[in-house]
């Protein structure tokens, strides 16, 4: 429990230091990748705390391509 308020509160103390110089340069985008990007790496981080299995991408791409491989090991054996 206390290792996810520590990540919510990291998350907000590097957002107090990081958006409001964005906000003066009006540079918004800047500021919803920043944002987005905080947010997927908190939870993340929180799922990680909790113990929750997150596939990797490798696992998806194995799914996407296992077929096409299989074909191809079938044509060329």
């Amino acid at each position: 429990m206390w290792a996810i308020i520590g990540t919510v509160f990291t998350g907000a103390i590097i957002s107090f230091f990081e958006i409001p110089p964005l906000v003066k340069k009006k540079c918004w985008r800047e500021i919803i990748v920043f944002v987005s990007l905080l947010l997927v790496g908190m939870t993340l981080g929180i799922l990680i705390f909790m113990n929750i299995t997150i596939p990797t991408p490798i696992d998806w791409i194995t799914k996407i391509y296992s077929p096409f491989a299989s074909f191809v090991d079938h044509i060329l054996s």
